[in-house]
């Protein structure tokens, strides 16, 4: 939606709910309600049927429309109180609960109007987001409003009276002003919200072409390949890269056809970019990626160019020795065609992995059961913690699918933290993403009270059968215990303003309570609390955990090396204009100097760069969240993965502010230290040298 202001950064993901009938097992009752097959809800013909998320309007599409009339209300009535206040504390506070009457209907509704089965309720949903986007395109050109607030920040006596959080909190709506050019003179300010304008129609329609279909004519292609594509008369329809498709030629004719550039993407990109750019510079910065990186703990892109250069050059030794394997299996398996090209590395490193783990992936399956694994975040969180995870049954109308299940997270002295509504399986038209999804945040009302976070998790797991629970693969595993770190980052946190509660914080600060999950995930002595066989309650055996370890690290600095070449691309492509360069030569020079192995001449990768809406000047973040979870891992769980003191003090340094402390503080607080560049880089190189045998040592 339009407006970077009121409506606080927030991460993808949805659901959960469901009771589940009680049944004689050796699980927990969470574990216990996740192994079963939800039942349908007796027909209550008196009963009240609540709304979606328990909001009594959303008994039914209709009332969005209600929610939204009364937040644009309350809006109108702190906006004026705003602007009559004189500057102080309060100002911050109006500000924030300005932003979370907004937040709490367009996070509601972002979240509804893609995962909602009934498309009336996902029409409401839509319509109320593009009424609060306006609301806050508004706002952010409101002169006065916006000199409340500067007032506030240009006394260095008030600003320097503030707490931290307060005043980070202010700057950081004080920064969302001014990328709309709030601060510029009339020309300048219309200029602004004109570009604003340009690149949110640009940013979508880019999306869009990320993910259409190439037609190529039939008689271009050998026979023998044409059935592994749609065939529409005399083409055949490409709508992705096949890259685990057995067929070399398969891959290269998917990599050619699908990344074939298209004039009019290609021209939609060169205008988003230079409309970036263009905006950041209007608004008084270098480029769109020194705009981008305020904040963050990177700070600037020649931070993060070090840190990506630094990283090239540690992995190139290892990523040619992950190519050589590669070309290594290529030429057993097809000798008159070794050279390893841009579209062999996921189906080679597959097949490489495979055949050191030598353990069948549905092998795990049996001791991955959904409740099995809910059962070990449970006792994981319980004891690094001290919280629980208890089921509860949803009033009538509350969740969206029968499927969907409500657990309430209550630690044991503080009582309830909030509401995880887990949305784990698959339905129709369910978007295919593992996310979380902020639905309430967290904050300090006005009378002292906590207003309790609401998020959903969204996984898309198979349903259970007849016969047998859902049972995951070690990356669902993964991927749940993932997702739940983003969970626990929503309940955990404690802030007073919901403008940065949880996970809205800096893009490259907020993968890292969820990457840091893997690390215990993938660690015998938690796995062994929960990873038993659903039918004959056997230990999965740690022979398993060791070569599923060892087969993570196979080509693993081949993947990573691939990461470093987009955030690359990405810093590349928002940093200083003109470039005097098209983006497929960028590409290609950008390629040959971080990643390996050669550019296919008529391609263009980049038009499908999605991330280059959502991550823009940004991709980089994953790879330092990764580093800092990795750091975190060694220093304060790697010993002991259920040491209390250790999780008391990562939810104190780190969890619990949310966006609401710079996060290089929160690192420093964690490790004792502020890390510099090297220490980024060495922690993703001490992960790759690793190996399972010496992790699992280590774990002794």
């Amino acid at each position: 939606m339009r407006g970077a202001m009121l409506c606080a950064r927030r991460l993808g993901g949805l659901r959960a709910r469901l009771g589940a009938r009680q049944v004689s097992t050796s699980w927990s009752p969470v574990g216990a309600a996740f192994n079963v097959r939800p039942q349908g809800r007796r027909l209550d013909l008196f009963g009240e049927r609540q709304g979606l998320f328990g909001v009594p309007e959303l008994r039914a599409p209709e009332g969005f429309r209600v929610a939204q009339e009364r937040a644009l209300r309350r809006t109108e009535q702190l906006v004026a109180h705003a602007c009559s206040l004189p500057p102080g504390p309060q100002t911050v506070l109006l500000f924030d609960e300005l932003s979370d009457a907004l937040c709490r209907v367009a996070d509601l509704a972002d979240f509804v109007r893609i995962a909602h089965p009934e498309a009336a309720f996902r029409e409401a949903a839509e319509e109320a987001c593009r009424s609060i986007g306006t609301a806050v395109e508004k706002l952010n050109t409101n002169v006065e409003l916006y000199q409340s607030l500067q007032k506030l920040l240009a006394d260095e006596r008030l600003a320097d009276s503030l707490d931290p959080e307060t005043r980070r909190v202010a700057e950081l709506f004080m920064f969302d002003f001014e990328i709309s050019g709030i601060h510029l003179d009339n020309d300048k300010r219309r200029r602004a919200v004109d570009l604003n304008v340009k690149i949110l129609d640009l940013s979508s329609t880019f999306l869009m072409g990320t993910n259409l279909p190439v037609k190529a004519e039939k008689h271009l292609l050998p026979e023998r390949v044409w059935h592994h594509f749609e065939v529409a008369g005399d083409h055949v329809v490409v709508d992705g890269l096949r890259a685990e498709a057995p067929d070399d030629l398969v891959r290269e004719a998917a990599y050619k056809i699908f990344l074939y550039p298209n004039a009019g993407q290609l021209k939609c990109l060169e205008e988003l970019l230079s409309n970036r750019d263009l905006l950041a510079k209007l608004v008084g910065y270098e480029s769109f990626s020194h705009r981008a990186l305020q904040g963050t703990m990177a700070r600037s892109p020649e931070t993060v160019m070090q840190f990506l250069e630094k990283l090239s050059d540690k992995l190139s030794e290892r990523t040619m020795k992950d190519f050589e394997m590669m070309r290594g299996m290529k030429m057993k398996l097809n000798p008159q065609s070794s050279e390893l090209m841009p579209w062999d590395p996921p189906y080679y490193s597959s097949l490489i992995r495979a055949e050191r783990s030598s353990v069948e992936p549905g092998a795990y399956g049996p001791f991955f059961s959904l409740g099995a694994c809910m059962d070990g975040l449970d006792v994981l969180l319980g004891r690094l913690l001290g919280v629980s995870l208890r089921v509860q049954q949803p009033a009538p109308g509350e969740v969206w699918a029968q499927d969907v299940r409500k657990l309430a997270v209550v630690h044991e002295s503080e009582g309830l933290l909030g509401y995880i509504y887990c949305d784990f399986f698959q339905r129709a038209d369910k978007p295919h993403q593992d996310c979380h999804f902020t639905i309430r945040g967290g904050r300090v009302r006005e009378d002292g009270s906590y207003q309790l976070p609401v998020v959903v998790l969204m996984l898309n797991l198979p349903q259970p059968s007849r016969d047998s629970p859902t049972l995951l693969t070690p990356g669902m595993m993964e991927n749940l215990f993932h997702e739940m770190g983003h969970a626990m980052h929503s309940m955990l946190g404690r802030t007073r303003y919901q403008h940065v509660t949880g996970t809205r914080c800096p893009t490259d600060f907020a993968e890292v309570p969820s990457i840091l999950m893997e690390y215990f995930a993938a660690d015998y002595r938690v796995v062994q609390q929960f990873a038993r066989h659903y039918q004959t309650g056997q230990s999965l055996p740690r022979s398993m955990v060791s070569r599923l370890c060892e087969s993570k690290k196979v080509c693993a600095a081949a993947d990573m090396q691939l990461q470093v070449f987009y955030a690359a691309l990405d810093q590349i492509y928002h940093g200083p204009h003109p470039r005097g360069r098209c983006t497929t030569d960028v590409l290609r020079a950008t390629q040959e100097r971080f990643y390996g192995l050669p550019y296919v001449p008529g391609t263009a990768w980049q038009l499908r760069f999605s991330h280059l809406v959502g991550y823009g000047a940004k991709y980089y973040s994953y790879l330092m969240s990764r580093a800092v979870a990795s750091m975190v891992w060694r220093e304060c769980f790697l010993q002991d993965p259920f040491n209390r003191a250790a999780g008391e003090r990562y939810r104190r340094e780190m969890l619990a502010h949310g966006g609401g402390k710079e996060p290089l503080l929160m690192v420093e607080g964690m490790l004792q230290k502020r890390p510099s560049i090297d220490d980024f880089v060495n922690a993703l190189v001490c992960d790759l040298d690793l190996d399972a045998e010496s992790f699992l040592a280590d774990s002794e």
